[in-house]
């Protein structure tokens, strides 16, 4: 019964690795401003309950105050220096082959072509005359990359490499990426609090950090890819592109689906929509931010 109770009261989408530190800071902030009122008003009791059913209600759902992910991000935007604000370091804007090799970044014309060549992308006309055959398809593939669809075979070939690297745990992930980089690339694990608690850090000339479920789809992608593209700095920046055709997510093989609204932590300027992303609604993590 009281487990019944809990879940039905936890929010998962804002506890655990999805705690968004502003929101958490703010609540925590409020609880104890209403806890020093009371305090100053000779109430401790009142002030005890307020304290354990605020912080509890923190910890369960990761708000007290109603519409807390809506307001907290834009107030902790306009706190000076950077310690709440939102880098593309650690987010789906990152990619692997962003700092993963000694040559200069291939440009996208250069791995569309690339993927085109090797039949891991196809032009969507290619197959729109046989995909009442293909019951395996996913209308995301095509919404997300219009006119370009994975290759069936290099699909399953990826899904499968995925599939592999979600049993793995962030160290092995970490030796993973340390074999198919540049050996002057530092690969090394990165720590935080909570949606960036497990990220890869990539290191050269600068640093970038990939959350789980990034690193995981584009090492796939990079491993899958190895047999049809010869350059592995195509490879590498190969990752990022595919993420936008993904069918189901790399953490949970659920399908995934197109979402438009903002991210716990993120701002969006007022008067703006928030951009399409990629979403797993089991995992509640973005795998991919359309421009």
């Amino acid at each position: 019964m009281a487990s019944d109770l809990l879940e039905r009261v936890r929010k998962p989408a804002y506890t655990g690795e999805n705690r968004c530190l502003p929101c958490t800071i703010a609540n925590a902030g409020l609880v104890a401003l209403a806890v020093g009122v009371l305090l100053l008003a000779s109430v401790p009791l009142i002030a005890t309950v307020v304290a354990t059913v605020g912080l509890a209600t923190i910890w369960l759902r990761g708000y007290v105050v109603p519409y807390t992910p809506q307001f907290a991000p834009r107030l902790a935007a306009m706190i000076p220096g950077t310690a709440f604000k939102q880098s593309p370091d650690g987010t789906v804007d990152a990619g692997l082959g962003d700092r993963a090799t000694e040559s200069a970044q291939p440009s996208g014309d250069a791995v569309v072509e690339a993927l085109l060549e090797a039949a891991v992308v196809v032009p969507e006309r290619e197959r729109a005359a046989d995909r009442h055959d293909d019951d395996t398809h996913n209308p995301t593939e095509t919404d997300a990359e219009p006119g370009l669809t994975l290759e069936p075979a290099f699909r399953d070939e990826w899904r499968q490499e995925m599939k592999s690297l979600r049993e793995r745990d962030i160290e092995e992930l970490a030796a993973v990426a340390d074999d198919l980089t540049s050996p002057s690339v530092d690969v090394r694990v990165g720590s935080g609090l909570g949606r960036s608690a497990e990220t890869l850090v990539i290191a050269r000339s600068g640093t970038i950090s990939l959350r789980r479920e990034i690193a995981i789809a584009e090492l796939a992608a990079a491993r899958a890819l190895e047999s049809r593209i010869d350059d592995p700095a195509i490879r590498l920046a190969a990752g990022r592109p595919l993420r936008s055709l993904l069918a189901a997510c790399p953490l949970c093989d659920r399908a995934v689906t197109i979402s438009q609204s903002s991210c716990c932590g993120e701002v969006t300027p007022v008067g703006e929509t928030p951009p399409e992303t990629l979403f797993c609604p089991d995992c509640n993590v973005r795998l991919f931010r359309y421009e």
